[in-house]
């Protein structure tokens, strides 16, 4: 079982109703967070990308995490590379 001690931040996109982005809002959410995947790789349709840490999110979070939005945590940059659900939650890779 994670503990979820850690806080990251991603930019959510606020829309009208004609779906057009309008502006963007930083938004925070609890998780995991684990570098000990620094230099290693995954395969991203056909591709290897290089990841710097994972970040484990709760069943809890309703956010939308997607491909190729900027996310900070514990003060690493980088941008989501893969969403993985698995039992408690999802995974997220984030390449830097």
């Amino acid at each position: 079982m994670f503990r979820y001690s850690y806080t990251a931040i991603v930019k959510v996109d606020i829309v009208d109703s004609d779906n057009n982005i309008i502006s963007q809002s930083d938004v925070s959410f609890v998780c995991d967070y684990q570098p000990n995947v620094k230099n290693t790789s995954i395969d991203v349709a056909g591709s290897s990308t290089p990841i710097s840490y994972q970040l484990y999110i709760p069943k809890s979070c309703d956010l939308v995490f997607d491909i190729g939005k900027d996310i900070i945590c514990n003060d690493s940059k980088g941008s989501i590379a893969l969403v993985v659900p698995y039992k408690f939650g999802r995974i997220i890779y984030v390449k830097g």
